[in-house]
C-alpha cells in the first residue's frame, strides 16, 4: 500500500509539501501494481511489504541537487535520493528508468 508508505516517509532536504515530493507521490501512487513492486524492490531490496506492515518501516527521501542524475536508492537504509526535477514528466521518466534498470543483488 503506497499510501501507507507515504504516511511513514521522512524527508531530508524536502518537506512533504514540496512540489517535487507532491509530483513524486502522484507518480508512485498511480503506477500499476507491478511497477509499484519494482519501486519497492528498487528502494528497499524487497518487492513485498514488511510482515508488520509499512508502519514498521522507515522510508526516507533525501534531496540530491544534480538534476541530470537518475534517482539513487540505498536499500540498506530504505532511502531514495531524489533530485528536484523541473516537472512531474521529467521526474516520472527518470524514476521509471532507474526502477526498470535496477539489478539489485540478484536474489529472488
Amino acid at each position: 500500500d503506497m499510501y501507507a508508505l507515504m504516511r511513514v516517509t521522512e524527508y531530508e532536504g524536502y518537506s512533504k509539501v514540496d512540489p517535487t515530493i507532491k509530483a513524486f507521490w502522484e507518480v508512485v501512487l498511480f503506477m500499476p501494481e507491478k511497477l509499484q513492486k519494482k519501486f519497492l524492490l528498487f528502494c528497499t531490496g524487497s518487492d513485498r511489504i514488511p510482515v508488520g506492515g509499512m508502519a514498521e518501516m522507515i522510508f526516507k527521501i533525501v534531496r540530491i541537487n544534480s538534476t541530470n542524475m537518475l534517482p539513487i536508492a540505498h536499500t540498506c537504509f530504505n532511502q531514495l535520493c531524489l533530485p528536484p526535477y523541473k516537472n512531474k514528466k521529467q521526474l516520472a521518466q527518470k524514476l521509471l528508468i532507474a526502477i526498470q534498470n535496477a539489478e539489485g543483488f540478484g536474489l529472488e
